[in-house]
């Protein structure tokens, strides 16, 4: 039984009129007629009976009618159950750098998880260039990125936080309480960031502005194996108070003699091609409360 035709049928019981149902459903009369007509030959009983320009219900006509009703409200069920289950599950893939992941996202997740359990959840990280990729070749809905600029055009700058830069040493260190020189650098170990990432080129430009030729004792991606190391006395590092801040084991390290505090901004983006879902504004709703 043909679901358009049970439709039609249904459209000229509740007008009553051949004529009308046709001009609702934009259809020819005669298509209409044809639709009934296909259904009583399926079904083997007659559905209206005709009085000149007026037609009837038959009783098998009723009871045709009571069921396709039910049909109908059982496929609006079916399909309001289907939208909300998609609305509702699915997946969400997240790029964000090692910072983010360490400080921001964890609050984020615990939230949306709450209320959206049966989401799948992929953490990708990397460098910004790296997030901005995954963005661009669909790899990633929705990424955190730590960057000096603003996005490309292609890209949506969804929310916009402004975190400082600045030296870190050993929460336990003198230097922490007395501060120290530009020259004194000259003499300190490092423990950096990859030279991909965004902050390790600021610091790379900082070094050779004022004449710093530094002593790097290990590079790495992870900013936790970055915070151990300098916590353990071994260097000093520069990272984003973002992450810096909120770790007890490390302090700020003040330079007496310039100011060496700097920006950058915590970005949540996305590709201008990529829908947002249901589950992206949700999403997008709770790291407002993040970005205050």
């Amino acid at each position: 039984m043909e679901n358009k035709n049970l439709y039609t049928f249904k459209r000229v019981c509740e007008l009553n009129s051949i004529t009308k149902a046709a001009g609702q459903l934009g259809y020819a009369q005669s298509t209409v007629t044809t639709q009934v007509k296909l259904l009583e030959n399926e079904l083997g009983i007659k559905l209206f009976e005709r009085y000149g320009n007026t037609i009837r219900i038959t009783d098998g006509g009723e009871k045709l009618l009571e069921y396709s009703n039910e049909i109908f409200r059982i496929t609006d069920r079916f399909l309001d159950a289907m939208h909300e289950e998609k609305e509702t599950s699915g997946s969400l893939r997240i790029a964000a750098v090692d910072s983010v992941c360490m400080t921001v996202l964890p609050s984020i997740l615990n939230r949306f998880i709450q209320k959206y359990p049966k989401v799948n959840i992929k953490i990708i990280s990397g460098v910004a260039d790296e997030l901005k990729h995954y963005l661009a070749s669909g790899q990633a809905d929705i990424a955190f990125v730590l960057d000096f600029n603003k996005p490309s055009d292609e890209l949506y700058l969804l929310l916009e936080k402004t975190i400082k830069l600045d030296f870190y040493i050993a929460a336990n260190s003198p230097l922490v309480s007395t501060g120290i020189f530009l020259e004194d650098l000259k003499k300190q170990k490092f423990i950096l960031t990859e030279p991909n990432c965004q902050y390790r080129k600021r610091v790379e430009a900082f070094f050779e502005k004022n004449g710093i030729e530094p002593d790097i004792l290990m590079e790495s991606s992870s900013t936790e194996a970055i915070i151990k190391i300098v916590a353990n006395g071994l260097g000093i590092t520069y990272l984003p108070g973002l992450v810096a801040n909120e770790d007890q084991r490390i302090k700020r390290l003040y330079l007496k003699d310039k100011e060496n505090e700097e920006k950058l901004m915590l970005q949540l983006l996305m590709h201008k091609n990529k829908w947002k879902s249901t589950l992206i504004n949700e999403f997008i709703r709770i790291c407002e409360v993040n970005f205050v």
